[in-house]
C-alpha cells in the first residue's frame, strides 16, 4: 500500500513549545485519566471464571512472548523451538520462525498474532499462537494453533492454560474461533485429538463427524462461536492487559 505524502505549505508556526518537564507532566496526567477510565470499565466487567480443577495448583503462568525475551531469558529461542518440535514430533518451526513470532508480540495490544508461552517458574512448558484475523479465516473469526506442550508436562493442565489464554485474547475482538487438525480413524493419538478439540474444547466441524475410513487421514477445520460469557471474560482480560500497559508507560515517564 502506497502512502501519499502530505502537501507542503509554508505556514508560520505560532505555537508555543512547552518545556520538556511540562510535556511529561501532561502526558502522565493523561495516562492517569486513562487508568481511571479503565478501572471504571473493569469494575463493570466480571473477571473470567477460574480454570477447571485440572490446572488449579499447577502453578502455570502464561505470558505473551516478545523479542525482549531473547535478552531476558537464556537460550529461550532454542527452548521454544525444541518444545514445539518435540510436541509435533517433526521440525515444525525453526529458530528464525521463533524469532519472527516473538517479534510479532512487540506491537503489544496492537499485535495481530502473538505467541503465548507457558511457564512453571523458569521452566518453559509449552506454546500456542493466537491471531485476531488470519488471511485464511472468515471475517471476524480468530484462530489459535501451534499448541505445544513438552512431553513431561503433558496431561498436567498446561494445554488448558494455553488455550484459555489464547481464547480470552481472541474473545475480546472475535465472534468465532477456528482451529484445524488431522484425524486418522483408528489412530490412538488422533482419537485423543478428536476428544480434545471437538469434545472438551467445544469446537464443531461443519462437515460433521469424521468418516470411519482408515485408509485416509482427514483434515478437519473446526469452529467455535464466542458466547456471551467468553466474550465478557475476554473483555475483562483485554482491559486488564490495557491497564498493565498504561501502568508500564506511566512508570517509564515518572
Amino acid at each position: 500500500e502506497r502512502s501519499q505524502a502530505a502537501p507542503q505549505h509554508r505556514v508560520q508556526d505560532r505555537s508555543v513549545a512547552l518545556p520538556v518537564g511540562a510535556m511529561m507532566a501532561a502526558r502522565i496526567r493523561r495516562l492517569e485519566t486513562q487508568l481511571q477510565e479503565v478501572d471504571t470499565a473493569l469494575a463493570d466487567s466480571p473477571p473470567p471464571p477460574p480454570l477447571g480443577r485440572e490446572v488449579s495448583g499447577a502453578d502455570v503462568i502464561v505470558t505473551i512472548g516478545t523479542s525482549a525475551l531473547v535478552e531476558q531469558v537464556a537460550d529461550v529461542v532454542r527452548r521454544i523451538e525444541e518444545a514445539v518440535n518435540q510436541a509435533y514430533t517433526y521440525r515444525r518451526v525453526s529458530r528464525a520462525d521463533v524469532r519472527d513470532r516473538l517479534a510479532m508480540g512487540d506491537a503489544g495490544l496492537r499485535a495481530n498474532r502473538v505467541l503465548h508461552l507457558a511457564w512453571r517458574g523458569d521452566e518453559l512448558l509449552g506454546a500456542c499462537s493466537s491471531t485476531y484475523q488470519p488471511p485464511w479465516t472468515p471475517e471476524g473469526c480468530g484462530h489459535w494453533g501451534l499448541l505445544s506442550v513438552i512431553p513431561e508436562a503433558q496431561s498436567t493442565g498446561v494445554a488448558s492454560a494455553l488455550v484459555r489464554a489464547a481464547e480470552l485474547r481472541l474473545a475480546a475482538a472475535c465472534e468465532m474461533i477456528q482451529i484445524e487438525y488431522e484425524y486418522t480413524p483408528g489412530d490412538e493419538y488422533s482419537g485423543r485429538l478428536l476428544q480434545w478439540y471437538e469434545g472438551k474444547c467445544g469446537f464443531e466441524c461443519p462437515s460433521g463427524p469424521p468418516r470411519n475410513d482408515r485408509r485416509y487421514t482427514q483434515f478437519r477445520k473446526c469452529f467455535k462461536r464466542v458466547g456471551p460469557e467468553l466474550s465478557a471474560a475476554g473483555r475483562h482480560a483485554h482491559l486488564t492487559a490495557m491497564r498493565a500497559h498504561i501502568e508500564r508507560e506511566k512508570g517509564r515517564l515518572e
